[in-house]
């Protein structure tokens, strides 16, 4: 069992749609997260333009990517390019904290990132952090391994978004 298995399981016991249309709603929830507004999510405005109200994370591995989804207000989602995912985790006490924990975080790691208008998926074993203002989006990516180790100064806000991911998790195994 690959890594993107072991975080992700199964995502659906119903028959999976077909591969193109689950591809194409990933694509779209993807834009959707990339180039939303502050205003078209209904958040409250941030301290500074630059200060940011969200935060894309994404990792790529062989089997795929996923796309981790935190917004200021809580709200979380998880979105698989193989189709599949989580949303709606902002309605759980944990994950909203969690949620909001990342996004946080993320205003100190801001001066760090560059400007960017461009969105490529993540390769296999890249990370990819999208940081979502008003002045734009920002964006830093560093190798996986190296986040999950503690050997990259971007690595406490990959544990951050591992914390929203973790939620998730506990929640989905233990609805109650």
């Amino acid at each position: 069992m690959g890594i993107f298995s072991f975080l992700f399981g199964s995502t659906s016991k119903a028959e999976p749609p077909k591969a193109d249309a689950r591809q194409a709603a990933f694509a779209d929830l993807r834009k959707q997260a990339l180039t939303g507004t502050r205003a078209v999510f209904g958040l409250d405005p941030a301290a500074t333009p630059t200060t940011p109200w969200g935060v894309v994370m994404e990792t790529g591995f062989p089997e795929g990517s996923f796309t981790l989804v935190a917004l200021s207000d809580g709200s979380a989602s998880i979105y698989l390019s193989i189709g599949g995912g989580s949303i709606g985790g902002g309605a759980h006490e944990t994950i909203r904290k969690a949620s909001q924990a990342m996004v946080a975080l993320a205003a100190k790691f801001q001066p760090k990132a560059t400007a960017t208008k461009a969105f490529p998926p993540p390769k296999d074993g890249q990370t990819i952090f999208y940081l979502l203002t008003d002045a734009g989006v920002f964006t830093a990516s560093a190798p996986e391994q190296k986040l999950g180790e503690d050997r990259h100064p971007w690595s406490p806000l990959f544990h951050a978004g591992h914390e929203v991911i973790g939620q998730y998790r506990l929640i989905e195994q233990n609805p109650k």
